[in-house]
């Protein structure tokens, strides 16, 4: 029982801090952004609902960029709490180990991992959408846009090709100035493919008037004209071109799994799309390893004040953030395997916290 009444209180406090580290975040963030568009705002006359309504969509973006480095702030804040009241002296006195009252603070990290986790594959993706319509529509005066009848957009196929595209009409299923290029492990164009239309028929897309030129490793040009050609390699139907194309960080697991799958059955390279991939589950479980590493790193300067460990959490967060976003570069350009190169901030702080444990157990 008296464990149980523990965990609560250290739970509890836990939570309330998180909270308002991330208020505190969020009020921050949205203050800076607002102040450093205000001109632009008053240019435009937006009104208070288009602005309130502009950063409300913006919130879960906020809070999942923001919760981590929360979750580690408050848990230094907690436990250099515990330690000033002298709490933590009490608790050690009645024989409750480090890694016991670690514990709560741990199952409160795990469960704000899979917040963020649902938060962010299900929610932040449409919100920022909706939330660059509302700046489009609402903001700039523009008008939204039309994925059956649009102009002069590009779309990549899953072979990893690019098309140039002048106009599309998805009721009469005809792309008007259409251009294809393709390209290799080096970003070389490798063939470039001009066209005056494409037309959707008996379920293939057929180029009319094709100008058709082949760049060989040595520079060498393969030039062909036709009045019309089949092109099999796109694979796409006209509904996927009249709607919007998501990029992989904005897709979920399971649209992002049927993309992988689709790009590698059409031979194109994947290696990135896998490193988004796995970020989507390794950056969440950033949260409980914040708490992995705060919490004993907190026992090594337990009388440390406010300041001190604001300094430790934004320095620690950095280079977090950096090495997550040196991983993803790595993975992206394919130096490191996808798994390891969306692990490896992880990875580091895991054993960083490992470290830090095992010295708080001995103090």
């Amino acid at each position: 029982m008296i464990f149980r009444k523990l965990d609560i209180y250290l739970a509890l406090r836990f939570i309330k801090m998180i909270l308002v580290a991330v208020s505190s975040f969020v009020v921050v963030f949205v203050s800076v952004d607002a102040f450093d568009h205000f001109t632009r705002w008053v240019d435009k006359d937006v009104s208070p609902g288009a602005f309130l309504t502009y950063y409300f969509y913006g919130l879960p973006y906020i809070i999942v960029l923001v919760l981590p480095v929360a979750v580690l702030l408050s848990s230094l804040f907690l436990i250099s709490s515990l330690s000033r009241r002298n709490e933590l002296v009490a608790m050690r006195s009645a024989g409750i180990s480090i890694r016991r009252i670690f514990l709560p603070l741990l199952i409160v990290g795990a469960l704000t991992s899979i917040f963020e986790l649902g938060v962010g594959d299900f929610i932040v993706a449409n919100a920022t959408y909706q939330q660059t319509q509302v700046q489009r529509v609402e903001i700039d005066g523009q008008e939204p846009i039309n994925y059956s009848r649009r102009s002069n957009f590009a779309h990549r196929s899953p072979d990893g090709s690019i098309l140039d595209i002048g106009f599309f009409n998805g009721q009469t299923e005809i792309m008007d100035n259409v251009t294809i290029e393709w390209f290799d492990d080096s970003s070389r164009v490798t063939r470039r493919l001009d066209m005056n239309r494409m037309v959707w028929q008996d379920s293939t897309w057929t180029g009319i008037g094709t100008v058709d030129r082949i760049f060989g490793p040595s520079g060498a040009l393969v030039f062909s004209t036709a009045d019309s050609l089949v092109l099999t390699e796109i694979t796409e139907t006209p509904e996927n071109f009249g709607s919007r194309q998501k990029a992989p960080e904005e897709m979920n697991f399971f649209e992002l799994r049927n993309y992988i799958k689709s790009v590698d059955l059409a031979g194109g390279d994947s290696r990135g799309d896998l490193v988004e991939f796995y970020l989507k589950f390794f950056f969440p479980l950033s949260n409980l390893i914040m708490v992995f590493v705060g919490a004993p790193l907190a026992l090594r300067n337990p009388r440390s004040g406010k300041s001190s460990s604001i300094g430790l959490a934004i320095l620690l967060a950095f280079i977090f953030f950096s090495l997550l976003r040196l991983g993803q570069t790595l993975g992206h350009k394919g130096a490191l395997p996808p798994l390891l190169a969306a692990s490896i901030a992880d990875i580091a702080y895991i054993f960083l916290g490992i470290f830090l444990l095992s010295r708080a157990s001995k103090a």
